[in-house]
């Protein structure tokens, strides 16, 4: 399969924000060589210049003769502007998708999250399908890393919210302590209390962001032991009851569809589990009789078959 990335549009305003950004910096050559003099007070628009196409021209060529390629073994992919990849499926440890992004965890511990694709999700279902699954951690193992994980992400929460809200409050002590003043009738105990609450501010906007990060990078590992879990769950909870002929399961392993065939007979029926709250299987559906169990099997074949893995 091949990845589809997103084929930029032109986009007028950039072109008309780039021709300002190179008229900028043309004004600044031009007057620094017909009157260099006059190029002192033009400083700001030769740095506005050189920032605009430092912005816009990366932005255009994000992406530029990028490609992803999965073939029966391998991945290799080139995107951004120097990301590449070529491993193994043996290589990866995880897949997630997003809305327009791809991200691959390998054993490496190395990420690459790949932004700016159409087909994120079909990408993900094939590496999901191919990739190695060597957990060999009993579900309740799996379950206990899960909820520290989310305890910790929690508590990673409460310190972001808490640091947006020192930030206001900060401001508030600020203007409290000066006596609302304006800043021109500032005392130098004034200025003293505002160098210190900046100083404040700073450390509190930097451990805010910094928890921020810290927490946002566990959405993956969450999803991650998630995947390990159901997946887990899946292929050892025991069977339903009944002549067991064949097992599937969806590729995000939420739910598992079991074949039953009568002894003797051709006619059988099938069952669906999925996970109840608390990572449980229950039964939500059990069919009607089929004449020819064997038959529905074909149209399963978007399913991934657990059989061997859950008979043998």
């Amino acid at each position: 399969m091949e990845g589809v990335f997103l084929r930029k549009k032109f986009n007028a305003w950039l072109f008309l924000l780039l021709l300002c950004g190179l008229v900028f910096i043309g004004m600044y050559i031009f007057l620094g060589i017909v009157d260099s003099e006059a190029t002192s007070g033009l400083l700001a628009f030769l740095i506005a210049g050189i920032l605009i196409c430092l912005v816009v021209i990366p932005s255009w060529l994000l992406n530029f003769k990028a490609f992803i390629r999965i073939d029966e073994d391998s991945i290799k992919a080139k995107y951004h502007w120097f990301g590449k990849i070529d491993c193994t499926f043996s290589d990866v440890t995880f897949a997630a998708a997003r809305v327009n992004t791809l991200i691959i965890q390998l054993k490496s511990g190395k990420t690459h999250t790949i932004m700016g694709i159409e087909n994120p999700w079909a990408l993900c279902s094939i590496i999901r399908r191919n990739m190695d699954f060597d957990v060999t951690e009993t579900p309740e193992t799996l379950n206990k890393k899960l909820n520290n994980l989310k305890v910790a992400k929690k508590h990673g929460l409460i310190y972001v919210c808490s640091g947006l809200a020192l930030m206001f409050i900060n401001i508030f002590i600020a203007v409290l302590l000066t006596g609302e003043r304006e800043l021109y009738v500032f005392s130098k105990t004034d200025w003293t209390i505002m160098a210190v609450m900046g100083v404040i501010e700073i450390a509190t906007i930097i451990a805010t962001f910094y928890f921020a990060e810290k927490t946002g990078k566990k959405n993956i590992p969450i999803e991650r032991l998630r995947y390990q879990l159901q997946r887990r769950i899946v292929e050892s909870y025991p069977l339903l009851p009944g002549f067991v002929i064949a097992v599937y399961a969806d590729e995000n392993y939420t739910r598992r569809i079991t074949l039953f065939r009568y002894p003797n007979d051709a006619s059988g029926y099938y069952a669906v589990e999925e996970f109840a709250s608390d990572y449980n299987f229950i039964k939500v559906y059990e069919s009607e009789i089929y004449e020819d169990i064997e038959l529905l099997s074909e149209s399963l074949e978007l399913l991934i078959d657990i059989t061997e893995k859950v008979l043998y």
